[in-house]
């Protein structure tokens, strides 16, 4: 053990001893994160679609499809029939459809869980930003039924009387406070947070395609046949050579991590599903450059391959932009990378803070997959 952890560190410290580690690993992710995360968020790209169906035909469903309409900048809502919606939905003309049950300000006046549904297509991978709006305005028409029933008791006039005026009158004159969403707001959280998910992806995976490639750099520099000369077997060398590329790739995202979340205000989610789902991110992310490294002659060939690879399945997987916009045939492709389902797995944890196994068993397939041909490809020699 002592063996692999001796080749772990030197390996680290070589790394973390040239400057231009730290421009790759913190400066850049943390730079393109403020620059596109603010881009993203100002609400001048393309708007989804969406259709809301109100079953329930009342006050309270009115007022939650008009919040909806104008605090927000994340998406375009209209109302439709159910039937029409869900045909648009199986066209793909919209990307999701909310659904206000009948009952719906009945409950809301007991205080009980209101009916609201949200259904969506499957390539729409960002549902979770929606379901958070929308809960949020939620939040909101409930906070003003409990102040109408209240006002009711005192007045003794009925509750959808006094929210009409709680409503339309000047909240302030009356004593009370008004919580207005800011939209905007929202929409630029939102855009810092998935900026700063897949960048942060995408800066890990360039230092892997770099650290990766020290093998062929070793080789080329003689430092690789007198490491197969030392008394430290095959499995020690590759042993001590995958842990240092997995410490390195955590301690990077780690602290993009915490400083996203100083910085910027990003919230990650719960850090034990985060711990696993990053860690068999690192293993594929890891398995995808050794593998590049054992089918590359040089370092050159190496490099230049490595960064061509993750720029386009970047691209493809929805890192730069969100998945939904592409091309259908590129949301099949996206399927079948590894940052798709990483992307997937870090929305799925700050949406609702579960541990997403499908993707960390989907990461873990691609981690075996390339660890295998990688360690294959590589000559211990």
């Amino acid at each position: 053990m002592r063996k692999i952890w001796n080749i772990c560190r030197w390996e680290m410290q070589r790394i973390f001893k040239k400057p231009q580690s730290y421009l790759i690993m913190f400066a850049m992710p943390l730079l393109f994160t403020l620059l596109f995360g603010t881009l993203l968020g100002d609400g001048d790209q393309k708007k989804l679609n969406v259709v809301l169906v109100d079953e329930d035909g009342t006050n309270l469903s009115q007022s939650l499809f008009e919040q909806l309409h104008e605090n927000n900048s994340l998406f375009t809502i209209e109302k439709g029939t159910n039937d029409k919606a869900l045909q648009e939905l199986e066209a793909k003309k919209i990307v999701g459809v909310i659904s206000i049950k009948k009952g719906f300000e009945t409950k809301m006046a007991e205080g009980e869980d209101p009916q609201i549904n949200f259904q969506h297509i499957p390539e729409f991978t960002s549902h979770q930003t929606i379901t958070a709006f929308v809960s949020n305005q939620l939040s909101k028409l409930e906070i003003e039924t409990r102040a109408a029933l209240a006002w009711s008791e005192q007045s003794g006039e009925e509750w959808q009387v006094m929210y009409q005026k709680l409503k339309n009158s000047d909240l302030e004159g009356a004593g009370l406070k008004k919580v207005v969403t800011d939209g905007g707001a929202v929409s630029k959280q939102i855009g810092l947070s998935g900026s700063a998910a897949g960048f942060s992806i995408m800066f890990l995976m360039i230092t892997m395609m770099s650290v990766t490639g020290t093998i062929l750099e070793a080789r080329s520099n003689g430092v690789w046949y007198r490491l197969m000369a030392t008394p430290a077997s095959r499995f020690e060398v590759a042993a001590g050579y995958l842990l240092s590329f997995f410490l390195i790739g955590w301690i990077q995202f780690g602290i993009l991590i915490v400083a996203t979340h100083f910085f910027f205000d990003v919230r990650w989610g719960d850090p034990f599903a985060l711990m696993i789902l990053v860690s068999a991110m690192l293993f594929a992310i890891v398995g995808l450059g050794l593998m590049i490294a054992g089918l590359a002659k040089t370092v050159e060939q190496q490099s230049a391959a490595g960064n061509l690879i993750v720029v386009s399945t970047c691209m493809i997987a929805g890192v730069y932009w969100p998945l939904e916009i592409e091309p259908i045939y590129m949301q099949k492709m996206a399927d079948f990378l590894p940052q798709t389902w990483a992307m997937k797995g870090l929305k799925d944890i700050a949406g609702n803070g579960s541990l997403p196994f499908d993707s960390v068993a989907i990461l873990l397939v691609f981690a075996l997959v390339f660890l295998f041909i990688g360690m294959r490809k590589i000559q211990f020699e």
